[in-house]
Formats: structure tokens, C-alpha cells, sequence
């Protein structure tokens, strides 16, 4: 039986070394066959932002940690401290995924990699050397500068509307129901809804090859990833894509790409951009924490929004509490599961993306929410207030590793494998 578990994890790291060659054809694979499919306008909008996409290849120890895509965000010339002329030198900033620094685990306790070296591939030339500016686990976001002797193009990030009311937006008298406040939709926003077309782009290091996958918005789609704010697509992505753009047919960047079961999931550019801003500012960033779970009303089953419909019939708005964890800020405030949540400090609530821009900067502060409650007639005012949360209750991510470190990681299990069972024989 020892020689038989001996053998089989040999075979493993066999497998993981001989993966680097097969990832290498995958992506050649995707560069012949997916991006010729693409329909003219897909091809037409990823063409407005491909030149701010990158590839990324980190190392750590001198072996290849993580390979993912990033977008340039920002890029200015550099403050020269001669003043002397010519054209002098460009600071990028890119925003990609902390897969790219992290060691592969899927664990609420990530660790930064050791001595990480980060190189930057755009869409010619020679790779660039990286510097790590910041990281947040929590959202897996990271970003990364580079210097250039020419300015490169930088994308568009335009936040998203996922809002969609339940019932028609009633006419806003003096007599509003329930005392809320009328609510002004920001025309700056993305409208995007389920079924709408959106497009994923990734770079390859190998070739500079741009990878572009387009599909549509699926608000109904779930996964076990723990993310509350993650949105889901029919893209049929590969690890390359994570930390890329997903952009929408105008060519604006809409959210950060994440892969998973073979579809792209993304943060919306709502959150991202927050952080981006904190992580150059603060070089990390500090998260609220309510202790609940919720859910925008549109996901609800039938019978539940039917429920909600026929006991507030004036509710166009709103999102649902589905859990609410034992000891939280939520549960002292008297927050309870099946809640729907309608305002939060004068402000009306239409999806939890709107609810997470609200409670953003309120770590250590009190938060006012309104809720309605099935088993009341009346509105419900609460005061939450909300703690910081703690590296132990981040958002897992299953961190793909690159296949060269995946065999020294097995070589590494398979050593200290060896040693235990020696030790316990002895």
C-alpha cells in the first residue's frame, strides 16, 4: 500500500511539471480558435481598450508563481529631479489580481509569496520589471507600476447599475410610502441587466496575443466562491483571464475579471476602483463588517417576491437578508433574516452594490438603516455599528498556481510526506 500511495504521488508531480507545456498549447489553442469566432462588434470593442491590457508573470524563488492579466488605469510622466528636457520617462499603474502575489491555497489565511518579482508583458516588446504598490485579499485586487519611455494608452472605468425595481417607480408626491426619500439615478452609471452582452479580455506572455471572450450577464448564477459581490457571465475563460478587463460594447471597463468552473465571474469597477484609490494612497484597504448576508430582490424565487409584493405593495426597491451571523453588528442591531433593507442613512436602497458604496468608509461608525419586516406593518429604523473586518474572515479565493511552482509544491508535500512516515515508523 506504501508503494502504491509512493507511486501515485510521484505520478502527480510528473503530471504538474509535464502541465507547463499543455498550458502553453491551451493558450495557443484559445488565440487560433476563440478570438476568430468573435463577432464584428465584440472584436471592435476590444480593440478601443487592448492596448491598456497586460500580461503578468510573477516568481518567487526563482520559479514561476502566477500568470494572470491586468489593465493600465493610469499612466503620467515621472517627476524628473533635474528638470532637464527629453522626453523623459512614464509611470503606469495597473490593476490586476492578488493571485499574482499570494501562495496557491484556497484559506481565509493567505500569505504573501517571498521574494516576488513581477514582470509585465504589453502587446509588444520586451517585459517590463514590476513594483508591487498594494494589495487587498480581501477583494483579490493588487496593483503593479511599471516604468516606460513612452506614455501607454490607459483604460476607461465606468461603474455599473444592477439595479432593476420590482414594481413601476410610484409617483413622488408629498405623501411618499413609508417616508422614504426619492431616489436620483446617477446617469454617469452603466446600466447593465441579465442578458446583456459583455466581453472578457486577457494577454498571453508567451506571444503578446490578446484573448478576447465575449457572453452575456447572468444575474441568477451562483457559486460557492465566498465573494458576496462577485457577478457572473456565460464567458468561457481560462486562469489567464483573471485580473483582466471585462469591458461592455463601448469598450469601458465594467469589472475585473475572476475565473471560475470555466466562466468569468467579475468584481464590479465599482468596488475595484475604491480600492484602487485606497491601495495608492494607504497601500491597503480597510473593510466594514455588518455580519449578514444579503441578496438583491430580482434573485429572489417567484413565490418569494410574491410574498414581498402583496405585503408592501409600494416596494420598488430593496435588498433581501438572507442570513445574519450570531454575535454581529447586524444581529445587536435586530437584524433579522428575511428583512428587506430600504434605505440606509437617508439614502434608498435598490440593489447591495448601492449598499456597499453606502457602508464603504463606516468601519468603527454607526450606519441608520430602514427595513421592512413581513411581520410588521411599518417600517423598521435600526442602528447598526459596524466593526472592522478582520484577515480571518476575508473572502476565500482559490489561487491557481503556475504549473512550475505546482511541482515544487508537490515535490514539497511528497517530501514531507516521506519524512512523517518515517518518523512514525520509527
Amino acid at each position: 500500500m506504501e508503494s502504491a500511495t509512493s507511486s501515485k504521488r510521484q505520478r502527480v508531480v510528473q503530471r504538474a511539471a509535464r502541465d507547463t507545456v499543455d498550458e502553453e498549447e491551451e493558450e495557443m489553442f484559445d488565440e487560433r480558435s476563440v478570438n476568430k469566432d468573435l463577432d464584428i462588434d465584440s472584436k471592435i470593442a476590444a480593440l478601443k481598450v487592448s492596448l491598456s491590457v497586460v500580461c503578468l508573470l510573477s516568481r518567487t524563488g526563482g520559479k514561476n508563481l502566477c500568470r494572470c492579466s491586468g489593465t493600465v488605469v493610469e499612466c503620467e510622466r515621472k517627476q524628473e529631479s533635474g528638470g532637464g528636457g527629453g522626453g523623459g520617462e512614464f509611470v503606469a499603474t495597473i490593476l490586476t489580481s492578488a493571485n499574482l502575489l499570494r501562495f496557491p491555497a484556497y484559506s481565509r489565511y493567505t500569505f504573501l509569496a517571498p521574494d516576488i518579482t513581477v514582470e509585465v508583458y504589453l502587446s509588444k516588446g520586451k517585459p517590463l520589471k514590476g513594483q508591487v504598490l498594494g494589495y487587498d485579499f480581501h477583494y483579490n485586487l493588487a496593483i503593479i507600476q511599471i516604468t516606460t519611455d513612452y506614455p501607454l494608452p490607459t483604460a476607461i472605468l465606468t461603474d455599473i447599475d444592477v439595479s432593476m425595481p420590482l414594481t413601476p417607480t410610484p409617483l413622488l408626491t408629498d405623501s411618499k410610502p413609508f417616508g422614504l426619500r426619492p431616489h436620483t439615478v446617477d446617469s454617469s452609471l452603466f446600466k447593465l441587466r441579465g442578458g446583456d452582452k459583455v466581453i472578457a479580455l486577457a494577454r498571453t506572455h508567451n506571444c503578446h496575443c490578446l484573448l478576447v471572450e465575449s457572453g452575456m450577464l447572468s444575474i441568477y448564477k451562483s457559486s460557492w466562491l465566498h465573494c458576496q459581490e462577485l457577478l457572473y457571465t456565460s464567458c468561457k475563460t481560462t486562469q489567464v483571464y483573471i485580473g483582466g478587463p471585462l469591458i461592455n460594447c463601448d469598450g469601458e471597463v465594467i469589472g475585473i475579471v475572476f475565473h471560475y468552473d470555466g466562466y468569468a465571474a467579475f468584481l464590479p469597477i465599482n468596488i475595484a476602483s475604491r480600492c484602487l484609490q485606497l491601495l495608492k494612497r494607504d497601500r491597503g484597504v480597510c473593510h466594514p463588517w455588518l455580519g449578514m448576508t444579503l441578496t438583491n430582490s430580482y434573485v429572489a424565487k417567484a413565490s418569494v417576491l410574491e410574498e414581498i409584493i402583496q405585503k408592501f405593495p409600494h416596494i420598488s426597491n430593496g435588498i433581501i437578508v438572507k442570513d445574519v451571523m450570531k454575535g454581529s453588528p447586524a444581529a445587536h442591531a435586530g437584524i433579522i433574516s428575511k428583512d428587506i433593507i430600504v434605505e440606509c442613512d437617508g439614502e434608498v436602497v435598490r440593489c447591495s452594490l448601492e449598499f456597499c458604496r453606502m457602508v464603504w468608509n463606516r468601519a468603527s461608525q454607526s450606519v441608520e438603516v430602514v427595513v421592512m419586516r413581513p411581520s410588521s406593518s411599518k417600517p423598521v429604523k435600526l442602528t447598526m455599528v459596524a466593526d472592522e473586518l478582520k484577515p480571518a474572515s476575508y473572502n476565500c479565493w482559490p489561487v491557481p498556481a503556475d504549473k512550475e511552482y505546482a511541482a515544487v509544491i508537490w515535490m514539497s508535500i511528497d517530501l514531507a510526506v516521506q519524512r512523517t512516515t518515517t518518523w512514525l515508523d520509527a
